[in-house]
């Protein structure tokens, strides 16, 4: 406790050693400051130079990514959120998102929603098991709705300890053989915490399928290789927990939030017209 009680003296006391930032961060209380600080710091420029975040967060300032993530991380800690989360969504979205390198992420025979003729292709690796993966959702979609330039391409990574979730992907890509994919895969996550074979038989006569057909295509190893090598493509591009979303190619650390993925849709767009100086 007297170590604790130290810790918030020195931050009261301590000023900052960034006068000069290009966001305020006025708002912030003092152990929110010092949490805001030690970002500062201790990460790295996002325009991929060797600066640490705060030279990058200086007035006047070309790097419009940094300015841009330390007004999220300002948000984030002024909303409650633990500063461990802050900094590590932080880290992880400048070294191992926005800044690293594009990879091929096969799209071909999935489920999509949005643009037909994208600017903008998210991939999302999920379990239909997770309750992140739901709650991601609602976001998603007012993404699409707000960005017709999106397109969201669906794809399993069902995790091993989910009893379920590898027969949920193989039902939702046997739904989708009779156009009812989408369909599937929302009845599904509304219902995720009772599933059962029963159940996902149920689905698909509530939603009109061919029953023989679906129990055919549930059972067929072409689908269940299909969720598989999905499973494994995932495993690739180092995916280890989900929802797993790559934006253009690269992974996508920030909070699974309409704010989060805009600001990273930003990020992206003034890529080439951000610097260092």
């Amino acid at each position: 406790m007297r170590l604790l009680l130290l810790a918030f003296a020195f931050a009261l006391a301590a000023p900052s050693a960034w006068a000069d930032l290009a966001v305020d961060a006025s708002r912030l209380d003092p152990l929110q400051k010092a949490a805001f600080d030690k970002l500062l710091a201790e990460e790295v420029c996002p325009c991929d130079c060797p600066k640490s975040f705060g030279q990058c967060v200086q007035e006047g300032t070309q790097c419009k990514p940094a300015v841009w993530l330390a007004e999220w991380a300002i948000k984030g800690l002024e909303d409650g959120l633990a500063p461990d989360s802050v900094a590590e969504a932080l880290a992880k979205e400048i070294t191992s998102g926005f800044n690293a390198p594009q990879r091929k992420v096969t799209t071909a025979g999935f489920a999509s929603k949005g643009s037909s003729k994208p600017k903008i292709t998210i991939v999302e690796f999920a379990d239909f098991e997770c309750a992140h993966c739901r709650a991601a959702g609602p976001a998603v979609e007012e993404l699409i709705k707000k960005h017709p330039e999106v397109k969201v391409v669906f794809k399993h990574y069902p995790l091993p300890f989910h009893a379920y979730a590898r027969k949920a992907a193989i039902a939702a890509e046997a739904a989708g053989l009779q156009g009812k994919f989408w369909q599937m895969h929302d009845a599904i996550f509304a219902t995720q915490d009772f599933l059962s074979d029963e159940l996902l038989l149920g689905h698909a006569k509530a939603l009109g399928l061919d029953a023989p057909r679906f129990a055919k295509d549930i059972a067929d190893p072409a689908v269940a290789k299909k969720v598989d090598d999905s499973h494994a493509e995932g495993e690739s591009l180092g995916v280890a927990a989900t929802p797993a979303f790559f934006i253009e190619g690269r992974p996508y650390f920030l909070h699974k939030s309409l704010d989060g993925f805009e600001l990273r849709l930003r990020m992206d767009a003034a890529r080439a017209t951000s610097s260092c100086r």
